[in-house]
């Protein structure tokens, strides 16, 4: 099967695997795509494609360049955490400033994923920007070994990571020290390296030191952006302003 057809086939796959077994076959199809990003694992776009009759659809993308690192159920548990946002907002109530409220994160624990801003024990379980980690006795984990045993997998790999194999280790590492690790199968480049493959992966260039941070007045908590090295003081409580 070509690349292409492979890949997107396999995605699809897992969707409606996952649509049945986690969400009682109610979600609508959406328009599934991979898209590189240094900042997300994935996302969903309401109503982002149209076609020629004028229906709309939600793209549900996935950020390929984890596929190396992360376990296969944690590649799914970014799908079925954007599933989430796309029930969300076909039968819930989703919120403008709040992208992942309460709702969203009541769903996600039903679901077997336990949100947490960290993607460890004790992270926040609402917010701008949140991850999550895997129950070791919920449905998504049990939905994830039907899945494996149809034999619907990802064959293909973005070879250029966004982070090092060790950051995401240190993560799995945390999970396995707090008892909740699931059993489950290996990263692709742990599992290439076992059976003597090297895989020609490009890591991620270290990110250069900032030039501007934030500063905040202690009083009124007005903010300010400027080099590290800067004493700026706050013009309505004349008191300087703390870095951070």
């Amino acid at each position: 099967m070509p690349p292409t057809s492979a890949t997107y086939t396999a995605l699809q796959a897992a969707f409606d695997h996952f649509n049945v077994e986690l969400f009682a076959a109610r979600l609508p199809q959406c328009l599934i795509t991979l898209r590189s990003s240094a900042r997300t694992y994935g996302y969903l776009h309401t109503r982002r494609f149209v076609n020629m009759s004028g229906e709309p659809v939600d793209e549900l993308g996935i950020n390929p360049g984890y596929f190396a690192v992360q376990s296969p159920e944690e590649v799914m548990a970014t799908v079925v955490h954007e599933m989430a946002h796309h029930w969300q907002h076909h039968f819930g109530t989703p919120s403008k400033s709040l992208p992942h409220n309460r709702e969203w994160a009541a769903k996600m624990e039903e679901l077997g994923l336990m949100p947490s801003h960290t993607g460890l024990p004790g992270g926040k379980r609402t917010g701008r920007s949140m991850s999550d980690y895997i129950l070791p006795d919920g449905k998504f984990i049990r939905a994830c070994a039907v899945l494996q045993a149809k034999n619907i997998t990802l064959p293909w790999l973005d070879s250029h990571l966004p982070v090092t194999p060790e950051h995401l280790a240190a993560n799995r590492n945390a999970l396995i020290e707090s008892k909740l690790a699931v059993v489950g199968g290996e990263p692709p480049i742990i599992a290439a390296q076992a059976n003597g493959v090297t895989l020609a992966l490009v890591m991620p260039k270290p990110r250069p030191a900032p030039s501007r941070v934030s500063f905040t007045c202690p009083q009124c908590h007005i903010r300010a952006w400027a080099a590290p090295t800067t004493a700026l003081t706050c013009g309505s409580c004349d008191v300087r302003m703390e870095n951070g």
